[in-house]
């Protein structure tokens, strides 16, 4: 596959032997080196499963060494890597950390699990954006009214049910394999949406599918947080964040579909299945999270004082109950908006599909810009400040 290929780059430069004498120090920027001899260097850390730099010097005159550096790569990034290679390309030959790399330098684990888990996202992101995507032309075919496209959209909501047992699971056994099984199983069930005989049926799907979805978003940012260095966390949430924006993007782009045919909206939830096979062949480079393996390996004594400590501590402390208000009442306005947004454009504007689809890419895309540059400020300033400068922004919108 392309992001296996190894890549090569040859630099040729003319320096005095000071200049010579810099370049020839093993790098501690985008990659960390090692020293092996003979003006070799290999991996010492870095986000690459293999990597060589070379340095051949030929004296021209006293103090001017003609210079040729030569890199060998293969990023450890699934699928991904063939974008990363051309970055990669442009930074090598500067020594520093290039504005788009995470503050905390990546090793080739972390960055293996994130390439694979921002695979995973895209397929999420899809999953949760497509019934608010459809809702409207399938209550169309349907003949039901908002109303009733509001009582199923709040039906669905029970779903977060599902997402809890999902969650509870995964703790007891192990993230990856509960991860790979609620992929295929919301998959399926978003599928099953498409043959659905009645307005109610589909919403029944996407309760369960819905509820699957928000379990294995929820898993993914916790086997990212569990794997990722402290200082590049947000920086990976951001990641996570375009890859799910990127798949919901997708949904927006097939619902031209919907113009076609009063039955067009069904090929919606019959896209995730082209996507399957691969994804489940990418997964299997997955790990199971270090961190949930050093958790499930507790003596008995352990055990008892982690009990002791519960009985001492709240069940739910101040931070999590704030955190939790807080993302109530941003959804209380988020939710209506997204959910009903379609329908808005469709019946009270006039917007075909193929219009709904070129007002979301167009009023949607910019944002890619500000999560990722939200991801790398949170890591260098805080989450708090990030937050705040956020709900200020947020909270100005909504006023005006």
């Amino acid at each position: 596959m392309l992001f296996k290929r190894d890549k090569y780059l040859k630099i040729t430069k003319t320096l005095d032997d000071e200049g010579l004498a810099a370049l020839r120090e093993p790098r501690n920027d985008l990659v960390a080196e090692k020293f092996v001899g003979e003006d070799k260097y290999e991996l010492l850390h870095g986000p690459f499963s293999k990597y060589e730099r070379h340095i051949s010097v030929r004296n021209e005159s006293e103090g001017v060494n003609r210079v040729v550096e030569s890199f060998s790569w293969r990023l450890s990034i699934p699928f991904w890597g063939i974008f990363f290679s051309f970055l990669i390309g442009k930074a090598l030959p500067k020594r520093s950390k290039p504005w788009w790399s995470p503050p905390d330098r990546l090793d080739e684990r972390s960055a293996r699990i994130l390439g694979i888990l921002a695979c995973i996202q895209v397929i999420d992101g899809y999953l949760g954006s497509v019934i608010s995507q459809t809702i409207t032309f399938a209550a169309d075919e349907f003949d039901h009214s908002s109303s009733a496209q509001g009582i199923t959209l709040a039906v669905i909501r029970v779903g977060i049910l599902i997402s809890l047992g999902v969650l509870v699971i995964a703790d007891k056994k192990g993230r990856r394999n509960v991860l790979l099984l609620t992929l295929v199983l919301a998959v399926l069930a978003t599928a099953l949406g498409s043959v659905s005989p009645n307005f109610w049926f589909l919403g029944s799907t996407q309760l369960v599918a819905r509820g699957l979805t928000t379990g294995m978003g929820i898993l993914i940012g916790v086997i990212a947080a569990e794997e990722l260095p402290k200082g590049s966390r947000a920086y990976g949430v951001s990641m996570l964040s375009l890859s799910a924006a990127l798949g919901a993007g997708i949904s927006v782009w097939v619902l031209p579909i919907a113009d076609l045919n009063q039955k067009g909206w069904r090929v919606v939830y019959l896209v995730p299945l082209l996507f399957l096979p691969a994804l489940m062949r990418i997964s299997k480079n997955l790990p199971e999270s270090l961190r949930y393996k050093a958790n499930s390996i507790i003596v008995q004594p352990e055990i008892s004082n982690v009990k002791s400590r519960r009985g001492k501590e709240p069940f739910i402390n101040k931070r999590l109950l704030l955190l939790a208000g807080v993302g109530f009442l941003v959804l209380i306005f988020a939710a209506p908006a997204s959910q009903f947004q379609n329908d808005f454009l469709r019946e009270h504007r006039g917007y075909s599909a193929s219009g709904i689809t070129a007002y979301w890419l167009l009023t949607s895309t910019p944002a890619g810009i500000a999560i990722f540059l939200a991801g790398r400020f949170a890591d260098t300033h805080g989450r708090k400040k990030n937050c705040n400068i956020r709900a200020f922004r947020r909270d100005s919108i909504y006023c005006s």
